[in-house]
């Protein structure tokens, strides 16, 4: 009755097989998606915030960062859409000027909550953002 129990088993022992869909198959989620889900959960925010009777400025400024982010993770959607193929640009991209055209576009943005003091710190990395950019076009047609 129990000699199937206590036979030995050849060979090694072996896993169950995975049920497919396993941690292998997932692909991670595309940027433009945790972008969009960002904006969703600060668009709940938001409505959490209107429902608790915060000021319109909080309210304004709130709904503004959830639409610039949904704003973004459209911008990242198409560049993903309507990039050209590798190898279609000659040059290599600098990403020096469009990082300090970042810093100057953030610090005009944060003008409108702090003051307008504020937009004349943006001169600064606007001007050698510009410098850098035309730096590399006349490096360009040098070549």
């Amino acid at each position: 009755m129990a000699t199937h129990l206590t036979q030995p088993r050849h060979g090694p022992p072996q896993a169950p097989p995975q049920p497919p869909g396993g941690p292998e198959d997932r692909r991670p989620l595309p940027a433009w998606a945790v972008m969009a889900i960002w904006a969703v959960l600060l668009g709940v925010l938001v409505a959490t915030d209107a429902g608790f009777g915060n000021d319109a400025l909080v309210l304004e400024v709130s709904g503004s960062s959830a639409g610039f982010v949904l704003l973004l993770a459209g911008a990242v959607w198409l560049d993903r859409r309507l990039r050209p193929p590798r190898g279609y640009l000659r040059y290599p991209t600098r990403t020096g000027g469009v990082f300090l055209f970042a810093v100057a576009a953030t610090l005009a943005w944060l003008s409108l909550a702090f003051g307008a003091w504020t937009i004349y710190l943006a001169v600064v990395p606007f001007t050698a953002a510009v410098g850098l950019e035309a730096a590399a076009r006349r490096q360009r047609r040098q070549r």
